[in-house]
């Protein structure tokens, strides 16, 4: 019993191996958009979670001043020098719009830098909700620049009493 293949010309073969062609297409663009999600994510939520614990950093700086310090500048590493604003109330956490003596700029490793080569931008804004408390608000925002989205930040708010 031979099986005749002479009416075969071979078009299942050619037509299977365009197939697999584009398959393989198809996956390795689904990899590459899967090494940039990866990668973003990690980038995306390594800065999330520096902003948060910078941001953290600056509330206990601020938690452990006097309720009536006016004087310290906070802007600088410790010691702090006696030319700044303590806990008058002021500043800002819009991103846009830091005020003297109400922000400071930090490097990847949270080491106070100029605001040229930072890579976070921390805010601090203290107001003065009733005669024995203070709020102290802290938002951190990464100034790396992210193609899809909004860079992360972190707003931390507390109360401060004598």
């Amino acid at each position: 019993m031979r099986r005749d293949w002479s009416g075969e010309d071979g078009s299942m073969l050619v037509e299977t191996l365009i197939a697999i062609l584009i398959l393989s297409i198809g996956l390795l663009a689904m990899a590459q958009v899967s090494v940039f999600s990866v990668m973003s994510s990690k980038s995306y939520g390594r800065d999330a979670s520096k902003s948060t614990a910078f941001a953290h950093s600056k509330l206990d700086e601020l938690q452990s001043l006097r309720f009536t310090d006016t004087t310290t500048n906070t802007c600088q590493a410790f010691p702090f020098p006696a030319d700044g604003a303590g806990l008058t109330a002021g500043g800002s956490i819009a991103p846009s719009d830091p005020v003297a003596n109400y922000a400071d700029y930090l490097d990847s490793s949270g080491v106070r830098t100029a605001s040229g080569s930072a890579l976070f931008t921390r805010q601090w804004q203290i107001l003065d909700d009733e005669a024995n408390v203070k709020r102290i608000i802290v938002t951190v925002t990464s100034d790396r620049s992210y193609r899809n989205g909004t860079p992360p930040s972190t707003t931390l708010v507390t109360f401060k009493t004598p």
